[in-house]
């Protein structure tokens, strides 16, 4: 086995025993000793480097390590990889993972998910001609004001009614479909 996959499974195993110094120190090897053009690999040593960081109480850096991994795992972000997408997914991360009681996502898989539930929410609001009529923090301030109705309520087993299942509410005043105004 590849040295930065030992690395990885051993700073898995220190973050899973709360270890979580052990657990950095380890996955900050990996990355040294994972080769570049691995970006599976990388995007799950940043993940789990995430998880860390927020066991720390170092919810920023576990946001930056969450937002990398995810771009390093969408080949196609690569050529959407401007301030303005970047802005939209951290913000979007941040609402969605508030939500949740631990802060945090429990796997890759629904790392991946919500991401691709961000992006495509994002399609539709770089749409928008409103959007570059303002300055960046303007946009940003239109960013906070997209709600993504995610299929799931965080941490909840059930699905949310089907209607709202992936609904993107945009920055309009509009209300979705059967809500009230």
């Amino acid at each position: 086995m590849e040295m930065w996959k030992q690395e990885l499974e051993r700073g898995k195993q220190f973050l899973f025993s709360q270890q979580t110094d052990k657990a950095i120190g380890e996955l900050n090897r990996a990355m040294e000793h994972c080769p570049v053009e691995h970006t599976i690999g990388l995007s799950e040593i940043l993940f789990f480097m995430g998880t860390a960081f927020l066991s720390l109480g170092q919810q920023e850096y576990a946001y930056r390590c969450w937002e990398n991994a995810a771009m390093l795992r969408d080949a196609d972000a690569q050529e959407d990889y401007d301030l303005n997408w970047r802005a939209f997914y951290r913000i979007q991360l941040i609402k969605y993972l508030s939500k949740k009681k631990q802060k945090q996502f429990g796997t890759l898989a629904e790392s991946d998910f919500v991401t691709d539930l961000i992006k495509t929410a994002w399609q539709e609001v770089r749409q928008q001609p409103r959007l570059y009529q303002t300055d960046f923090h303007g946009r940003c301030s239109l960013f906070w004001a997209v709600d993504i109705m995610f299929p799931y309520e965080p941490d909840q087993k059930e699905p949310i009614g089907r209607k709202k299942v992936g609904h993107i509410v945009s920055f309009s005043t509009k209300k979705p479909e059967g809500g009230k105004k």
